[in-house]
């Protein structure tokens, strides 16, 4: 009898010891396929004038133009320093979840980027998850979906060095929310398309830089683009493709004879843009080079040096507008492994607008007409930047030394062309940047 009853009792702690078992199991298996990374990336940052550039002036664009005071004195010609940890980043990627022939993976990541007065508080960087699905067909190939917040296909490969800014605005800069197709065929091509949002980098517009010209636009930013892949080499070629209401509803009252309407009005104002690209990149043991070039049409959602125009203002209902148009370019290279050796250069031309724009009886464009990149400036002319690097690396760690010269050659904003050049008064503006990193990745 009682050693009946010690095992019944026995069973009974086991069943009720079960769930939890379970349940320390399934814990025990997510952890398996979830792992954390990050990194820690203090600066040091000495510019010989003021610039123009994010969070700390580490998000370097470009150098002010000059401005005289009345004594005759460059107000920017200011030497500084700074110093700086919050591109600090943390990270969890998860892998390894497998459903029939669908394998599942992803990456949540934030840094610390986000400033609130002298604090700085944790940014939303990337949140997306992979799905793929192998051999599909009757090749060897696959198909791929990827969903949430992630880096642009056309910003995903970087010039070689070490900069905050990696290598913007002479490349291609943005992280978006995003719904993206890749079929991958044999020989290493792949086709990708898809749809995207702006959201962390935004276009710009009548009321500064917002999201909203696409969320009353009803047409999504479009991505296609064809990639070959081989054992040295990647080669892409793709277009971006964006659709803005500059004005969806009047803020104003204007009243005319024709066309009397009031604040609130439905207007019918857009203006279209196709930016193409094209990225070549050689490895061969420690030596790597790539290149990237954009013909930008607008492009300041990519945080490129760019925008459009108005042109036409009178239909009030519909007003119209030009892109302006940008040549956009780097080459980068980099040798060695734990003593490496980068350097890049990038170059951007201005080429105006693609219809002329009104102008007054000086023959002078008016710059209000004009919606440039917010952290750019509208007599942009044309500019480069060169930047070496040397840098020492011991596993996870990187020691870095990068010297930027900037020149951008700027014009008079008030003496703009019929198609927004900047061609008089033009003068070139100079800045040295010397970049220290010490760089824990984990």
């Amino acid at each position: 009898m009682k050693k009946s009853y010690f095992i019944a009792l026995i069973m009974t702690a086991t069943l009720s010891w079960a769930p939890s078992m379970k349940a320390q199991d399934a814990s025990a298996g997510l952890l398996g396929h979830v792992h954390p990374y990050g990194s820690v990336r203090s600066y040091a940052i000495f510019d010989t004038r003021d610039v123009k550039a994010g969070a700390e002036d580490m998000f370097f664009y470009v150098p002010r133009d000059y401005s005289h005071n009345l004594e005759g004195q460059d107000v920017y010609s200011n030497p500084s320093i700074k110093m700086c940890a919050l591109t600090s980043q943390l990270g969890l990627e998860f892998a390894g979840f497998n459903y029939g022939s669908l394998d599942v993976s992803g990456r949540v990541e934030a840094d610390f980027y986000l400033l609130n007065g002298t604090s700085a508080s944790m940014r939303f960087r990337q949140a997306y998850v992979d799905l793929v699905w192998n051999h599909v067909g009757y090749m060897e190939n696959k198909f791929s979906i990827r969903a949430g917040q992630a880096w642009h296909p056309m910003a995903a490969d970087m010039p070689y060095c070490v900069n905050v800014e990696s290598g913007s605005p002479f490349s291609p800069h943005s992280r978006s929310p995003q719904l993206i197709l890749d079929f991958t065929l044999f020989n290493g091509i792949s086709l990708t398309a898809g749809a995207l949002y702006p959201f962390q980098f935004l276009p710009t517009g009548p009321a500064g830089p917002s999201s909203a010209y696409v969320k009353y636009g009803l047409i999504p930013e479009l991505y296609a683009g064809l990639s070959f892949r081989s054992s040295h080499f990647l080669a892409r070629v793709g277009a971006d493709f964006i659709s803005l209401r500059p004005r969806w509803r009047t803020t104003t009252a204007n009243y005319t004879e024709d066309n009397p309407y009031d604040v609130g009005s439905k207007v019918y104002d857009r203006i279209n843009m196709i930016s193409p690209f094209a990225y070549l990149q050689f490895e061969s043991g420690d030596f790597k080079i790539n290149a990237k070039s954009v013909f930008a049409q607008g492009g300041d959602h990519m945080q490129l040096m760019s925008g459009y125009a108005l042109y036409d203002w009178r239909d009030p209902w519909n007003y119209l507008y030009t892109p302006l148009r940008a040549s956009v370019s780097f080459l980068s290279i980099s040798y060695g492994r734990k003593l490496r050796f980068m350097c890049m250069g990038g170059y951007h031309k201005s080429l105006g607008t693609q219809h002329n724009l009104s102008v007054n009886d000086a023959g002078y464009c008016r710059p209000t007409d004009i919606y440039f990149f917010s952290a750019g400036t509208r007599d942009l002319a044309q500019m480069f930047r060169l930047t070496p690097t040397i840098s020492y690396n011991v596993g996870n760690l990187t020691v870095a030394l990068e010297y930027d010269n900037t020149c951008v050659q700027y014009g008079n904003v008030a003496k703009l062309d019929n198609y927004a050049r900047p061609l008089e008064d033009l003068h070139w503006i100079t800045n040295h940047r010397v970049l220290g990193v010490v760089m824990m990745r984990f």
